[in-house]
């Protein structure tokens, strides 16, 4: 059973961690992480991989571990002793549907590394490929994750959030602007325990109200942490509170 606390700080932050912009009619793709902080970067380099895509045609759809491995396998090749920072799902597909996700699989997943160096590779996976890499020989962190201690799976996560009564976006309805289900993997505390960092796996979707939700869970433990829904307004106010 799920623990209502505070909304936790440096994880869900509006989907502030992952906002992605597609300028269709300029043929170009906008990434912004508001999860790592990049001020103190020295240099970076910016690698365009692939400019193909087969989305249109087949759409190839991959679970958070897989998106792990292909970008791990990347990230090696800049820097030693990289361990996972933070992972996540994102809503860029070209086909939306209601369900996507539901199995824990996503088309696109950015990929997160860092080690104590402050050394940092960000590796964008599309259709089961590497669409580019981004790194930077010093840019700060939320925390390195040792994948070994990962127990809970995302579609394992998805399926105890729909238990709860999570609900998949649909793409049609213009008030739920995320289709399907996403996932963010990563460090954060809560704001009632603010020394207190788990590794976190939360699950994005819509709540039984219809307002933009997520459901948190310890990623080490499969401990249910958080379940918060967003309100919003005429006055523009918003407020994340806890559904039962």
């Amino acid at each position: 059973m799920c623990i209502n606390r505070v909304r936790k700080n440096a994880l869900f932050q509006g989907v502030c961690k992952c906002i992605v912009l597609c300028l269709l009619s300029a043929g170009m793709l906008i990434i912004s992480s508001c999860g790592d902080d990049n001020s103190a970067m020295t240099s970076e380099k910016d690698i365009v991989k692939n400019g193909e895509s087969n989305s249109y045609n087949a759409k190839v759809e991959i679970s958070m571990e897989e998106a792990i491995a292909i970008g791990l396998k990347e990230a090696t090749q800049y820097y030693d002793d990289l361990q996972l920072t933070s992972v996540y799902s994102y809503d860029n597909d070209y086909v939306r549907k209601i369900d996507a996700g539901k199995d824990g699989k996503r088309e696109w997943w950015y990929v997160s590394f860092g080690n104590e160096q402050n050394n940092y590779v960000n590796v964008l996976v599309m259709d089961g490929e590497i669409v580019s890499v981004f790194q930077a020989d010093d840019n700060a962190n939320s925390g390195l994750i040792n994948t070994e201690d990962i127990k809970m799976t995302a579609e394992e996560a998805v399926a105890r959030a729909v238990e709860i009564g999570l609900i998949g976006g649909n793409p049609d309805d213009e008030s739920q602007w995320v289709s399907g289900y996403n996932f963010n993997l990563s460090y954060g505390s809560l704001v009632s325990e603010p020394d207190i960092y788990r590794v976190f796996l939360e699950v994005i979707g819509i709540s039984p109200n219809g307002n933009f939700a997520h459901i948190d869970f310890d990623a080490t433990t499969g401990e249910c942490i958080l379940v918060e829904e967003k309100w919003e307004y005429e006055n523009g106010n918003v407020a994340w509170t806890a559904w039962e």
